[in-house]
């Protein structure tokens, strides 16, 4: 039903989580401000939970009585008897916070995905080939009451039901058992990871995951209310992936290798891998050795004995060391699990350096695809709400998922879809969603006002992807009470009042003001919001949202131009934000910029985000856009995510100087990450994070804008665009995913002209757009010379779906 009100946006609060949301035992960076307290979540009234998920509330089990301390760790268990194997079997659960399943001995599965304990997710495992005639067993462990970067601090517990043939065969109750006693002493929660800090092999009496194991001295679970959990709903996204990793051995070693006290085995991947190891040893008791980068203190039972870490952590480069005693490692294998992509894409120019780079971002794009876009798999791997752009862009262009039946997914855009949903549960009671999701992280980076904007622009970019208006219906309560939350920060002279945008560089970022910067991005967000609320029929929401951003783009260019100069002050401060410190990266700040009149000296940021939000009005674009160019002609900044917004600029003048340009800029400013051994992008152009999302963008632009093959419209529409930039190569081919399927392409162009050929997709519409060229007016398609017409500065036909091939 229509929400139109800021108190509906409420439905219910979980009291209880209010006194269990307690930030412990999270590793911040050392910039990052003191961590609060987290507030209440809110349960979205537009969320329903389906069949499975209204049935999974009343199986909550947890240990009797509740064991709650941080980072516990729980073995669960459950035999049955089978007259004849099922001819299907499927397990649907949910554990808080992790899960690792074994049935009959064997590993099984791991998760659940990412949540907010608001909006939880369960997994369906198929169990059919596990199951067999007789005794059965289920083992599962649980680790719980963890907060952390990814992942926050919930009551613990645990829910299954074992369906087969379509028949249940039984849920988690009182009959279910339970120990502490395993192996897992010390669990802790990071950035990074979960990490298994303290092993003790000694504690467990036998193994627990076999059929055969005597657990009599096990406790009965106890049922717990599973109301204290949001609405329960299927996994919306496949479950990861596990490949083994191949991996040299350091000094030429080979297994098994003996290490004696102070002695360590190395072993290193070649490229960063987001995997976990399994490390098959034998020692006397007692013996203690180190697994890093694990973080693992593991001290050893007598005898053979094998053990694998809960979660994965980003490396290159790994080691086992004994710290006392003696151990053979006899067996060491590398997993790496990450989202199930199949990369479809490719890219071959004539410069063997760019055919680097594109390999390069591709696999930064997987490396950085688990329960959604993860920031950077060597620090923090946290969901930010901007680490799409530019995760999907690499996606859409690059990427398949596995779909029903065995069908490809082109351009899954799942991984969005879940990053704006879990985006969205993280709806603040004062109307402002977090910067990050699923995670007990409250200091300077929780609010951030710009990240607020990019997320509602990846839900239109999410539904102009897939045309399913229904994620919009779930989030929009906290669409909405995001654009009031801006809307209620509006001053006398009609802008926003609010920190600015804080991609590094920026001269005023972290200020409090009135800044051109932010404001564009607010009034894209309305803008998109008034797109939204009218798709799903919040009529009343979409009018004002489109009136508000109408109102303030005109404040923008009443209050912030600067007409001697042709461009747009950086910002508006009154006379407290002028004088008051404000706090940013590294702490206490004074404003970088003089203010005169209130206002401070135009900068690129201003101008440019002016142009990529779409405020600036056409009488005035030119002159912008030459302020601009003048502006980044001098661009020294390490910051990469700003020439991706540069980059788009620069594409949309369509001219071939600065389409050279742009590729000139990757090969000068990418070098160091395409020569890394890690293989993977970079947080910044100068350093930072050594695997991180930001860095990844050149692969899109080489795909969608070199080669030039990309979706020009919204997906309803069915329609991709031929354009290619080509700069200064002479040649360039390849294959682009698009969501109406692969489209192979080739160009070169030489003396007698440009030569092509691609094949459009069916029931796909394809517009080749080519260089106008002075006296030329047709294209030569398939051997026939075709009318173009001329659309600013491309010649322009239509291609039906199929194999082409033609030259002009």
């Amino acid at each position: 039903m229509p929400i139109s009100k800021r108190t509906a946006l409420v439905n219910r609060v979980i009291d209880w989580f209010a006194s269990a949301c307690l930030v412990a035992g999270c590793v911040l960076p050392a910039d990052a401000a003191k961590a609060q307290a987290a507030p209440p979540l809110q349960v979205f009234p537009t969320i329903q939970a389906d069949a499975i998920g209204r049935e999974l509330p009343s199986a909550f089990i947890w240990t009797a009585p509740p064991q709650v301390q941080p980072g516990v760790a729980i073995a669960f268990r459950k035999t049955f008897n089978l007259a004849t194997p099922p001819a299907a079997a499927a397990l649907q659960l949910f554990a808080d916070a992790r899960y690792v399943l074994w049935v009959n001995g064997d590993y099984v599965e791991r998760g659940p995905a990412r949540f907010q304990p608001n909006g939880p997710e369960y997994d369906t495992v198929d169990l059919t080939a596990h199951l067999h005639t007789g005794t059965n067993v289920i083992a599962l462990l649980v680790v719980g009451n963890l907060s952390g970067g990814k992942v926050m601090r919930h009551a613990p517990g645990l829910a299954a039901l074992l369906q087969a043939d379509g028949q249940e065969l039984g849920r988690t109750d009182a009959s279910w058992k339970w120990s502490d006693q395993t192996r897992f002493r010390q669990v802790t929660a990071s950035w990074p990871n979960l990490g298994d800090a303290l092993i003790d092999a000694r504690v467990e009496d036998g193994d627990w995951t076999q059929a055969a194991y005597h657990d009599s001295a096990w406790k009965s679970a106890g049922t717990i209310d599973g109301a204290a959990w949001g609405p329960l709903t299927a996994r919306r996204i496949p479950l990861l992936r596990e490949t083994p990793v191949a991996y040299s051995l350091g000094n030429g070693a080979t297994l098994p290798v003996i290490l004696q006290a102070g002695q360590k085995l190395e072993f290193n991947t070649a490229r960063i891998v987001q995997a976990y190891p399994v490390i098959t040893l034998e020692a006397a008791a007692g013996t203690e050795l180190a697994f890093e980068p694990f973080g693992v203190r593991y001290l050893a039972r007598a005898g053979r004995q094998t053990h694998f870490t809960i979660d994965t952590r980003g490396f290159s480069h790994g080691e086992i060391s004994v710290k006392t005693g003696a151990a053979t490692i006899t067996g060491l294998k590398l997993i790496e699990r990450l989202y199930p992509y199949e990369p479809l894409g490719s890219f071959t120019c004539n410069d063997a350096y760019l055919n680097q780079l594109w390999a390069m971002c591709a696999r930064s794009c997987e490396v950085l695809s688990e329960d959604s876009y993860v920031d950077c798999a060597d620090r923090e791997r946290v969901e930010w709400m901007d680490d799409s752009p530019p995760g999907f862009d690499i996606t859409r262009t690059v990427m398949a998922g596995p779909g029903a039946n065995g069908r490809p997914v082109y351009s899954d855009a799942r991984l969005l879809e879940e990053l704006v949903r879990r985006t969205a549960l993280t709806l603040q009671p004062d109307g402002w969603v977090k910067a990050h999701t699923c995670s007990d992280r409250y200091d300077i980076h929780a609010k951030m006002e710009d990240r607020a904007c990019d997320w509602v622009s990846g839900i239109r970019e999410y539904y102009e992807a897939t045309g399913d208006p229904r994620e919009i219906r779930e989030i929009w309560p906290a669409v909405a009470a995001q654009m009031n939350y801006f809307l209620d920060r509006r001053t006398p002279r009609g802008l926003v009042r609010a920190r600015d945008w804080v991609v590094w560089g920026n001269p005023l970022g972290y200020a409090t003001g009135e800044t051109t910067t932010l404001n564009a991005f607010v009034q894209r967000a309305l803008a998109d919001s008034a797109l939204l609320g009218s798709l799903i029929g919040e009529t009343a929401d979409s009018e004002k949202f489109s009136r508000a951003a109408n109102d303030l783009a005109q404040a923008i260019n009443a209050v912030l131009w600067d007409e001697s100069d042709g461009c747009y002050y950086s910002g508006y401060f009154d006379d407290t934000d002028a004088k008051a410190d404000y706090e940013g990266m590294g702490g206490k700040h004074k404003l970088a910029l003089p203010v005169t009149d209130h206002r401070t000296p135009t900068t690129l940021h201003a101008n440019l985000f002016a142009l990529d939000r779409g405020v600036v009005p056409p009488e005035r674009r030119a002159r912008v856009l030459a302020k601009m160019l003048a502006q980044q002609q001098n661009l020294n900044s390490g910051n990469v995510m700003l020439y991706y917004y540069l980059d788009f600029q620069l594409y949309g003048l369509d001219q071939a100087p600065l389409d050279t340009r742009v590729l000139d800029s990757f090969r000068q400013k990418w070098a160091p990450m395409v020569a890394s051994p890690w293989q993977c992008s970079w947080e910044d152009l100068g350093g930072g994070s050594k695997a991180h999302i930001y860095g990844m963008f050149p692969g899109y632009f080489l795909s969608a804008y070199v080669l030039g093959v990309r979706r020009d419209a919204p997906v309803m529409e069915k329609r991709i665009l031929l354009e290619p930039h080509l700069g200064d190569l002479t040649a360039a081919s390849g294959l682009v995913v698009t969501e109406f399927g692969p489209v192979p392409v080739a160009w070169s162009q030489a003396n007698d002209g440009l030569h092509f050929k691609v094949t459009v997709p069916a029931n796909t519409e394809a517009t080749l757009a080519l260089p106008a060229k002075p006296g030329v007016n047709q294209i030569v398609v398939d051997g026939k010379s075709v009318p173009a017409a001329l659309n600013d500065a491309r010649r322009t036909v239509l291609l039906e779906p199929g194999e082409h091939d033609g030259s002009y």
